[in-house]
Order: structure tokens, then C-alpha cells, then sequence
């Protein structure tokens, strides 16, 4: 079960990855649906008030931020997740858990159905592929005889 963690884990944060770089690169598309649900306004309209500069800007650190998560995330999947070391399986629940978690619960609150669907489909991913190998990272040790 521990390999197909793994791969999940790799999906997940390609998928992360990904999203990460359209903040970066596109980050009026990840916008479009956040401004609408969040001032009421089209990327028009925040362009014509002046909004639109700062939620670029804004959408762009996030992604950067999000970026160097994953990288990470990458190392701590390498270094430990798939050696069965615990700290790598907590690292996973409270970083990845905040990331995906966290931007769901906002996306929600917010109304943006655009962003909520992507953050749904990486959390859904994220809990498949921690939640597969748990008995591996926390088995009792068979008692010696």
C-alpha cells in the first residue's frame, strides 16, 4: 500500500504543482472566479477600479508560497513518506492538511466554485494517498517472543 501512496502522493502534488504555476504564470485565470464571488465584480470591472493589480499581485505570492510547498513536500514524500517514517506521514497531515483543507473551507465561504472544485480534487487526492498507508507509518511492532 506504501508504493501506491507514494504514486498518489506524486499525483497530487504534480497536480499541486501545476496549480501552483498558473497562480504564477496565468494568475488572472485562477482570479476570475475568486473576484467574481469575492467583490461581486467581473475581472473587468476590478481591472477598470484599480483591483485587478493587486489581486495579481497578491495571486502571484500565493503561488510562489504554494510552489515552495510543494517542492518541499516533494523532498519530505522522498526523504521519509516512502521509508514509513512517522514525521514524514505528520508533516504530510498538517502542511498538505492546511493547504488543501484550509483553501477548500475559504473557497466555500467565499463562494468560488471554480477554485473550490480544484481544491476539492486535491484534497480528495492528498486523503487517498495519506490516509492508504496509515497502518504501515503507525503498526505496533509484533512483540518478541
Amino acid at each position: 500500500m506504501l508504493k501506491v501512496a507514494v504514486i498518489i502522493l506524486v499525483v497530487m502534488l504534480a497536480y499541486a504543482t501545476v496549480y501552483s504555476l498558473m497562480s504564477i504564470v496565468a494568475p488572472k485565470v485562477v482570479l476570475k472566479s475568486s473576484i467574481a464571488a469575492s467583490i461581486e465584480k467581473t475581472v473587468d470591472n476590478a481591472r477598470d477600479d484599480g483591483y485587478l493589480k493587486a489581486f495579481t499581485t497578491a495571486q502571484i505570492n500565493i503561488g510562489v508560497f504554494a510552489l515552495a510547498t510543494t517542492l518541499a513536500g516533494f523532498f519530505v514524500l522522498f526523504a521519509g513518506f516512502r521509508k514509513a517514517q512517522q514525521w514524514a506521514w505528520w508533516c504530510f497531515l498538517v502542511v498538505a492538511g492546511v493547504a488543501w483543507l484550509g483553501g477548500l473551507i475559504i473557497t466555500i465561504v467565499i463562494g468560488d466554485k471554480t477554485n473550490m472544485i480544484l481544491h476539492l480534487i486535491g484534497t480528495v487526492v492528498f486523503l487517498v494517498g495519506l490516509l492508504l498507508p496509515v497502518k504501515e507509518f503507525f503498526a505496533k511492532p509484533a512483540a518478541e517472543v
